[in-house]
């Protein structure tokens, strides 16, 4: 398709018969036609490079993305295989083809290099093959012997991955060292002093190639990694890859792009919600279910920067107070109802202020009930419906209703009431049963204010609340109120189909994807009851 657009930044030359045109590719904006059959025949050159959006650069933000057209819902950004995949840095040993963990007593060695494999195909992956090679050339075979804690040895594998493309794939090489290392931020730093004592002496000392890298070849493409680098879920324990495109994304902590991939490890960039044209595309380098101080924590360590975000300056969040805590746990006998925030929106270890009343608490104090929470989070049974129970009454003295401790324990509750097989949510009473209801669309209404575009975990809440409904609809249908039981049937079907919508790219291998297919099932069945024809 064509579409007419005037612009002064790009060249209106066909090019096929490179005569003046004055329509351009409606996919990417980039590219203009005289006529719609040139555009047919430019085709093969033209789609790999037709995408959506274009490289820009600045001092501030180095290289990033910006959309050249209007990118509608559920749209495909971008689409891209790994430059490197490996294993993560800090990892019990997992098969050097698949990437898979690795049992003891479970696995075979490599014929070549003795690396484990979990299966004989693995050890002729591609991706083993520059390193089985190198590992050869030391003149002994690697000999993993415990299989129960983080493997020293398993650090080394991906910088070396890295390492060795400059010989097995040059063009590679060149483009993984155009990516930003932030080198200067990071020497001197804990990160950068134990990679150097870590990494930088292993890979010389275990490989024996003294002269083969020195150590700031090789603590540039650790940076390389840590600030690129990709988790990715398709493994257990995950693994992590390196994307060219992908790393020029820029970070939001509420960004406008969801990320997904495929069962070939390819990464998928998509659009939940429209973008406009001139938007800067973004994704999360962290976790946007973190409070702020924990986001900007993690980003100064991993990332080098501090987070400057419309999210991260704005302490309320969008008047969500994720990351505030109630002024009253703070106060003897206090019934002030206001929250408790930084006074210095950079400094979230200091003074904290109530919003209402102006009373202040030293981060200290603050930093102690967290700490707590956290711990007691963390050792918690959260498949418990009583434990999660528990945890809300006691911590909801000091947390705020939508604090990140309280929202992942309702995540938690959402999928735990009426959630151990479909018959078990027609058992449940009426109360928790509508409980559950309440507490999804109370998730669902908190997303929407700070992470638009997290998928999963909206995916994952429709479904439940779709569930909820379903059940609400049928209980109506008994009571002989089939106007209640319409408006709840159809409700249920809204949901099922955006939880389709939220999970319909994540790969079959993850839960997300049965999750899915599941709400299909159920919005067909949900179709015929409300007499709904395709």
């Amino acid at each position: 398709m064509l579409e007419d657009e005037d612009s002064d930044r790009i060249e209106k030359i066909c090019p096929v018969c490179k005569k003046e045109a004055i329509k351009r590719c409606s996919r990417c904006a980039m590219v203009y036609y005289c006529c719609v059959e040139h555009q047919q025949q430019d085709w093969k050159v033209h789609k790999t490079t037709c995408q959506p959006f274009k490289i820009f650069s600045n001092e501030q933000y180095g290289r990033f993305l910006v959309a050249t057209r209007d990118i509608k819902a559920g749209e495909i950004v971008l689409k891209e295989s790994p430059l490197v995949h490996g294993p993560a840095q800090i990892t019990g040993p997992v098969c050097v083809g698949c990437l898979q963990g690795l049992e003891e007593k479970k696995y075979l060695d490599c014929d070549r290099c003795g690396w484990p494999v979990c299966k004989r195909s693995c050890q002729d992956s591609p991706s083993h093959q520059a390193e089985c090679k190198f590992t050869i050339a030391r003149g002994s075979k690697i000999s993993i012997q415990h299989f129960y804690v983080p493997h020293p040895t398993y650090q080394c594998l991906m910088p070396v991955r890295c390492l060795l493309l400059a010989e097995s794939d040059p063009a590679r090489w060149e483009t993984l060292l155009k990516l930003e290392s932030h080198e200067e931020e990071r020497r001197g730093s804990e990160q950068w002093r134990n990679d150097r004592e870590g990494v930088a002496k292993l890979i010389p000392r275990f490989f024996k190639c003294e002269n083969k890298w020195d150590e700031d070849e090789i603590l540039r493409v650790v940076g390389i990694i840590q600030v690129n680098g990709h988790e990715v879920p398709m493994t257990e324990p995950s693994s992590v890859a390196i994307y060219n495109m992908a790393s020029m994304l820029e970070h939001s902590c509420r960004p406008n792009l969801a990320k997904s991939f495929t069962n070939r490890g390819e990464v998928v960039m998509w659009a939940p919600n429209p973008i406009r044209r001139g938007d800067r595309l973004s994704i999360c380098y962290t976790d946007v279910l973190w409070t702020t101080g924990n986001r900007l924590e993690h980003l100064q360590q991993t990332k080098m920067f501090r987070c400057e975000c419309e999210r991260c300056s704005d302490r309320t969040e969008y008047e969500t107070y994720f990351s505030a805590v109630r002024c009253s746990g703070f106060q003897q006998d206090s019934k002030c109802k206001g929250y408790l925030l930084p006074v210095d929106n950079a400094q979230w270890t200091g003074e904290w202020q109530c919003l209402r009343c102006s009373k202040e608490v030293s981060g200290a104090t603050v930093c102690q009930i967290l700490e707590r929470a956290r711990m007691d989070l963390e050792a918690m049974e959260k498949h418990r419906e009583d434990h999660c129970n528990r945890y809300m009454k006691h911590y909801s003295k000091w947390l705020t209703a939508n604090h990140q401790y309280m929202v992942d324990v309702k995540i938690s509750l959402s999928q735990v009431i009426g959630g151990k097989n479909p018959e078990a949510i027609k058992k449940i009473p009426y109360e928790k049963l509508m409980n559950k209801i309440k507490i999804c669309q109370d998730l669902i209404a908190l997303f929407e204010k700070i992470c638009p575009a997290e998928a999963r975990a909206f995916g994952a809440t429709r479904f439940e609340l779709h569930a909820a409904l379903a059940e609400l609809g049928r209980r109506s249908t008994e009571a002989n109120n089939p106007a209640a039981a319409a408006v709840q049937l159809e409700d249920s079907l809204y949901n099922a189909n955006e939880c389709i919508r939220m999970l319909l790219h994540e790969p079959s291998m993850l839960m997300e994807s049965k999750i899915c297919a599941q709400a299909r099932i159920n919005a067909n069945t949900l179709k015929a009851l409300l007499g709904i024809k395709e």
